[in-house]
Formats: structure tokens, C-alpha cells, sequence
């Protein structure tokens, strides 16, 4: 996937972040006596970024220094969970998207409408989920009113997906720049 500043570029367009402490997974490592990484420990539960910051324990992407590792393999089954619990809870909201499985510069587009694409790409520190444009529609006086009207409904989906999946919600702000951060209420 691209890596960089992902950002939406016309008028109806928007996207929420998911920072990779949430779904980054690490696990305990096992070391043999002379304090090599031998493996993972499969007993211990494994805890993303933000679980072990909380609980002040040290923890390595590459497992070389602290006693719990960076798993890459769990991380892509959570990347590929968050696809599906996504998409799943936005298509419950707005049912006129359907199932996509395309790719459009650093987007992979998971849904699709008549005259709007959800996308997920990799943002380097995060997972950009975008409401897009579709290049493919003729850009008339009654599409450009319906996107209008609806796009800002769609957004408010993705973030309601976000919230209910990971309590955690990332507004864009600038290109390098934070937006709002929303929390899910408890």
C-alpha cells in the first residue's frame, strides 16, 4: 500500500484515521539463557501499542531490546478484521453501498455507490478510511446536489464504525497536522 500524508482533494469528499496503536499488535517474546529472542510466547494475550503504553510496559518493533515484539502476522489479521468490521457497520448505516474490490492510486476501495467510494489506505502511522469522489460519474447539476446533501452522512458512518469498533476516531487536519481526535463516550 502507498505510504504518505493521505488526504482527500474535492469538494465532497473526507476521511477519519485509525492510529496503528490500536491496531498494531505485539506479543511477549520468549529468549533463550543467553537472551536471544528464541520466539513468541503463545500463552501471553497479545496487547496493541496503546494497551502496553498504558500499562507502562516496554515493547520493541523489533523485539530486540524489550520483552514484548512487534507480530506482523497478528497485525494483518487485525488489519484485515478492521476491513471487515468496518465496511460491515458502514453498509448496516448506508445500505446503497455494495462490496468493491479495486484499487485507485494508494486506496483500496472496499464499498461503492453510484456516486461515492469507501476507501482504506495505509497513512505510515495510521489506517485512512475515505469517502471518495467516483472518477467514473459525470459531475451534473443533480449528482453534485445529492453528494452535497449526503456526503457529510457517510463521514459521520465512518467515523460511528470507528468509535464502535476502536473507541477512537482521527479527523484530517492538514496535510501535517493532527484534527480532531473523537473519543467514544462511555
Amino acid at each position: 500500500m502507498g505510504k504518505g500524508n493521505i488526504c482527500t482533494h474535492y469538494e465532497c469528499e473526507g476521511l477519519y484515521y485509525l492510529d496503528y496503536e490500536l491496531l498494531h499488535k505485539y506479543q511477549k517474546v520468549t529468549r533463550c539463557t543467553c537472551g536471544l529472542v528464541t520466539g513468541f510466547d503463545r500463552d501471553a494475550e497479545p496487547l496493541t501499542a496503546r494497551e502496553l503504553s498504558k500499562a507502562g510496559i516496554a515493547y520493541d518493533f523489533t523485539g530486540a531490546e524489550a520483552d514484548w515484539a512487534y507480530n506482523s502476522k497478528l497485525s494483518g489479521a487485525e488489519w484485515r478484521y478492521m476491513i471487515s468490521y468496518v465496511t460491515t457497520v458502514f453498509r448496516n448505516r448506508v445500505k446503497s453501498f455494495k462490496t468493491a474490490n479495486k484499487r485507485r492510486n494508494e486506496f483500496n476501495i472496499v464499498l461503492q455507490s453510484e456516486l461515492f467510494q469507501l476507501a482504506v489506505a495505509d497513512n505510515e502511522w495510521g489506517a485512512a478510511w475515505c469517502l471518495l469522489e467516483r472518477e467514473d460519474v459525470v459531475d451534473i447539476g443533480t449528482n453534485r446536489t445529492f453528494m452535497r446533501k449526503h456526503y457529510k452522512t457517510y463521514l459521520e458512518a465512518i467515523k460511528f464504525a470507528l468509535l464502535e469498533g476502536w473507541g477512537e476516531a482521527v479527523a484530517y487536519g492538514s496535510a501535517w497536522q493532527r484534527g480532531n481526535v473523537y473519543k467514544k463516550a462511555i
